[in-house]
Parts: structure tokens; sequence; C-alpha cells
């Protein structure tokens, strides 16, 4: 190589690497072996993108080409930065597919942007070095593949052999780039760049993760238990497949432990349900006074003292997608959109059509938006939306006011008279006055009618404007309550509310200034508030570690009804089956303490410590079900194994 494009090479090299390790330090927070694998997995990168600066005869077209890459450099790990501030996850080419929907929120980025001013200040020196740098001191004379070949292959075979490294991780390296696609280990493990061009690569050649499935003996009935499971002969099914990955999938359900039948059991039989998945719904928007009847139902019933609802890549379609199947949500893509056409035999709406229920969904915004029009008839449900274009639906929302968000109180006057004389029905909701921006200068309608009731509260204008945004979705519950106690159907209905994740347009400054509970935010950030509400239920406590997975299972026993809870990923919350919750980066929490997979630390509850198999046997038991979860959708496995 001539000695002026060596130069190049290092300092734009060097350049690529620090990117890389301000992300890794200051984002990943993680201190691992992944440090030398940026640097190996840099190589071949910045070489190649050194080439493509050199490749033309014009040296002012090398030179307009070197900055486009180094300013696309900057935006990438400066939208990576912001985006895992709002989701903490990555974002790839699986994930930009269906839509970055937060950038459709201006003041929300800069809230984010504010929060990370350091290390996008950081980026921005980086760029402007570089863009001097590239003015002022490179010549951009022309070089040929044949020159630069032999060295981009020399560090591919580096990088190769570098998988031969033995690491205390779980996922060998080699595991981890060539039978997985999971975006937020690769990132953690080989670097942000690394991660979103294999991310593409897998993407677009419609790659199948290797399923890695140990064998174990099958589940032995006990005949004088009774199960939630249905007749399955995985056996004959294993026996007729060809199909290695199904395979696998036959075996590992017919080895899972299914909940058993306990006291709860059809305590709801026969009831109404109302299944809510509330925008943003967040512990601080409980407020005896501010929210009184948020605060009612919080506090009465079943009060779930540990409950978490964790955030994936697609907000609040991942949030539905989790509560309402019971399957965990992809890393990097949006899961609800893939189901239109898969069996789906478990979602409320679809298993409760064989007990004779009416089954209905609302949502107060664009009636395609998310493909609700396509995912929710499919879960079961006749749709209602709001039919903003004037597309003229068949079902559309009535007497919706036209506003940024819409009103959960005018969803809720337009959709109970639709389902409330059925003989039995399930309702389910999508609320929408709670979303971000959280402001009061035109981003939120919601915060900005309720700003009032909020005016005395001792917080910042973000925290008083989301609180206000949720007033009106507590104006929408009243208004519930009310109507079913007038039509004497109360007693007889269940309703069950949880979040579709944290209010992201908030901060972690923002949140941790007004609650002292926020301790660490790997965990604390997604603790919440689970409501299963009837007046005629008691109220006591529920001190289980549970999340939004666990939902599905536990409403379908306390309804009664047939299912086989060996096929959902969650577990019944009143059965005995062990605590677990499983975050987007494979963290998780169980009775005995909760453990930060990216940083390999467990903490313990009550001082007790845990032995490494106990560690090793729960990542089996989330990476499972991650595989699992995935292949239930992408191989309609429900179709195969229960028909329809």
């Amino acid at each position: 190589m001539k000695y002026n494009y060596m130069r190049y090479f290092v300092i734009n090299y060097s350049y690529l690497v620090l990117f890389e390790l301000l992300f890794k330090i200051f984002v990943m927070q993680t201190y691992d072996i992944g440090f030398l694998y940026i640097f190996i997995f840099s190589l071949p990168i910045s070489l190649s993108l050194c080439f493509l600066a050199h490749m033309t005869k014009k040296r002012g077209i090398n030179r307009l080409i070197s900055i486009i890459i180094n300013i696309i450099i900057f935006f990438i790990f400066g939208a990576e930065t912001i985006y895992y501030s709002f989701y903490k996850t990555i974002c790839g080419l699986s994930a930009l597919m269906y839509g970055g929907q937060v950038m459709e929120f201006y003041s929300a980025i800069i809230n984010h942007l504010f929060a990370n001013i350091f290390l996008i200040g950081s980026y921005a020196i980086l760029l402007i070095i570089m863009l001097v740098l590239s003015i002022k001191k490179f010549s951009y004379e022309r070089t040929t593949l044949r020159d630069n070949g032999p060295v981009i292959l020399a560090s591919l075979a580096l990088i190769i052999s570098s998988f031969e490294i033995i690491t205390p991780h779980d996922e060998s390296a080699k595991s981890l780039f060539y039978e997985m696609n999971d975006i937020m280990q690769t990132t953690n493990r080989f670097g942000a760049m690394s991660a979103i061009l294999s991310d593409a690569y897998k993407t677009l050649t419609g790659f199948e993760e290797n399923v890695e499935f140990t064998s174990k003996p099958a589940f032995t009935k006990d005949d004088e238990t009774e199960y939630n499971m249905t007749n399955i002969d995985f056996d004959d099914l294993i026996a007729k497949e060809d199909d290695n990955t199904i395979k696998s999938m036959h075996a590992y359900f017919s080895s899972i432990m299914p909940t058993e039948q306990n006291e709860y059991t059809g305590l709801f039989a026969g009831k109404n349900v109302i299944f809510m998945v509330a925008e943003g719904f967040y512990p601080i928007a409980v407020d005896e006074e501010l929210t009184p009847t948020l605060y009612k139902l919080v506090n009465s019933s079943f009060i779930f003292k540990n409950y978490y609802q964790p955030i994936y890549n697609c907000s609040t379609s991942d949030g539905e997608f989790i509560s309402s199947l019971s399957i965990l949500p992809g890393v990097a893509t949006c899961s609800m959109k893939k189901t239109s056409d898969v069996y789906l035999p478990y979602s409320l709406g679809n298993i409760m059509k064989n007990y004779g229920y009416d089954t209905y969904a609302f949502h107060g915004w664009t009636y395609t938006y998310y493909g609700r029009d396509q995912t929710l008839p499919n879960l079961g449900y006749t749709y209602y939306g709001y039919d903003r274009y004037k597309k003229g639906y068949k079902y559309a929302l009535k007497n919706i006011h036209d506003s940024w968000p819409t009103s959960d109180v005018d969803v809720m006057n337009a959709s109970y008279d639709i389902y409330h004389n059925s003989k039995n029905f399930i309702a389910y909701y999508m609320t929408i006055s709670g979303h971000l921006e959280y402001n009061f200068t035109g981003g939120n309608a919601m915060s900005l009618k309720n700003k009032a009731a909020v005016s005395g509260l001792d917080a910042n204008n973000n925290i008083k404007a989301y609180i206000a945004s949720q007033i009106e979705f507590d104006k929408s519950l009243a208004i519930l309550l009310d109507n079913l106690k007038r039509d004497g159907i109360l007693d007889d209905t269940v309703i069950v509310i949880t979040a579709d994740h944290y209010p992201y347009g908030l901060s972690e400054q923002d949140i941790a200034s007004y609650v002292d509970w926020l301790k660490n935010p790997n965990f604390d950030l997604y603790k919440n508030n689970l409501i299963i509400y009837n007046s005629q239920i008691e109220d006591q406590e529920v001190m289980k570690y549970t999340s939004s997975l666990d939902i599905l299972p536990t409403i379908l026993n306390l309804l009664g009804v047939k299912f086989d809870s060996r096929l959902l990923i969650g577990r019944d919350i009143f059965s005995d089956a062990a605590d677990l919750v499983i975050f987007n980066n494979k963290s998780w929490i169980t009775d005995k303490g909760r453990y930060d997979y990216l940083k390999k630390k467990f903490e313990p509850f009550n001082g007790e410590e845990v032995s490494k198999e106990y560690i090793s046997d729960i990542n089996e038991i989330v990476k499972q079900k991650f595989q699992m979860s995935k292949l239930l959708i992408s191989k309609d496995y429900y179709r195969l194994v229960l028909g329809g």
C-alpha cells in the first residue's frame, strides 16, 4: 500500500473504532471481550470504506465519497444512541423496514438527544476532526481492488480465526455470528457497525436461526393431577415430520411441564372481559387525587407487587403482541405485523368465540396503523378504529374528535354501546391518550386539555404533561365503570389493564426526578402495574415476579377454558410455575435475584447467592423461549399442531 493511503486507512480505522468504543462504554455500558472484537471486526469494514473513497480516478469525487462516509458513520451512531435511549435496543434493517415511528415525535427526540448530549457531542467532535483532515490532509489517489483485496481477505481471515477465542459468554462468537440473528448480543460482542451489517445481510437473505435444543424427556402426565393441557401426540408428530426444526419444536414443547389447574381455575368462568393495553401507562400516573379510578383499580382485587412490562423494538405493537399472545417479540422487528395470516387459536378473541362470546377491538388512532386492520381481525376481533382519512371503513368509530392524540373518552363513548348488550363479550382496547409527546406546547392535545389539573404538581413540565395525558385515560375508565354499574354488569365483568411499554417520551432523568425507586434502570425502569379487577374479588397481594408475557395464560386459566399451557411462552401467574421475567436483551428476574445478561452480573435478593449452574440453566431457558417464540410465528406452528 502507498504511504498516503496507509495513513488514510489508519486515521479512518481509528475514527470508526473510537465511535465503537464510545458506543460500547456509554450506551451498552459493558466491559468484556467485545473490546477486542471491535478492533478485529472494524478492520475489514474500515478497509472496505477506504477502498470506496479511493476507487475513482477523480480525487475530488473520492474526497466527496470520504466525507459522505464519515457523515454516515456519525449519523448511524448518533441515531442508534438516541434509538437505544428510547427502546433499550439496537435498530437494524429488519426494524427499519417496519418504520421507526418514534422519529415522528420531534420534541421526544430532542429530549433524548439532550439526555445523551455528552456522547452526541463527542461524536460531533470526531466528525469535525475527520472533515478537516479529509479536506486538507489526504490526497485521494486512486487505488485498485488488486491492491486492497489481499488485505481485506486477510482481515476477514483474522475475524474467522478470532471465533476460536474462548470467552465466558453463553454463546460462542461463532454461533452468535453464523447461527443467530440477535442484534443486541451481536452489537455487544462485535460492535454496532458489524451488527447492523450482519442484520441487514440476514434480513435480506431470509436467514433462519439454527435451533439448538438440548433433548429432554417428554413430560409424563400424572393421572391424578389436572393440567391446563390438551391431548397432543408429539411422538406421532415427530415421526411424521421431515423438517428438523419443527421436529425440534415438537420435542421442546413435549418436554415442557404444563401448569396445573389451581384454586383460581375458572374463577371468572362466564364473565365478560375488558382487556386494555394502555398507551405509556406507568406507576407515576397512579394518583389518588389526579387519577382516582386508576388508583382504585391498581389497589383492588389482585394487587401485583412485582410486575414488569419490558420494551421491545416495535414499542406499542410489541406490547400488544406479547400480552395478547404470550409470545416473546423478535428483538429487531415488528412481530405483530407478521401474524396477519398466522393461526393464533389462543388469543382471547379467537378462543372465546368457541365459548359463544362476541369479541371486539377498539383503537382511537388511524385505522390501518401498525396493520391493525389485518392483525386484530386475525386475533378474532371485529375491529373498530378511527377512520382518520375518511376511507369509509365498515367498522369505524363515530364522533372521534380529530387531535393528536385522540381522546380515550371519545373512544369509550363511541364503543361501549357496541358490545354491552352482548350475552358475553370480550372488548379489547389499545388506548391512545397517554401517547408521547409530553409537553404543553402543542405536542399532546390531552396534556393541554388537562393542564390545569396538574398545575400544582411538584414536578417538571415533562412529568406534568405525561400525567395530564393519563388523566384522560382515567376519565375514560370512570365512564366505563359507571356504565357497567348502571347496566348491572359490573360484577360480571373482569377488567384487565397492562401497559404497552414505559413512557419513553420521558427521559430516565425525568423519571428519576419524580420517583425514588429507579435504582437500576436496566430493571427498575420497566416495573409497572398490572390490573386484574373484578368488583367481587377481595383485595389480595400477589408477590410473584411476573410480566406481560404471563397475562394470556393467567386470563385463560381464570376463565376456565381449555388450552395447552405448554404451547404458550408465559406461565399462569397463579400456578406453581417458577417466577421468571424476561427482558429484550436476555436479562431476567426470578425469585432469587436479577441477572444482567450483557454485563454477566447477578444481583441476588436478600443476599442469597446462586450457583453458576443456576444462572446457566435460566440463560438456557430464556434462550430457548426466544427461539421458540420466533418459530411459533415463522413456522405457523399452531396450525401444524392444532389445525385451523
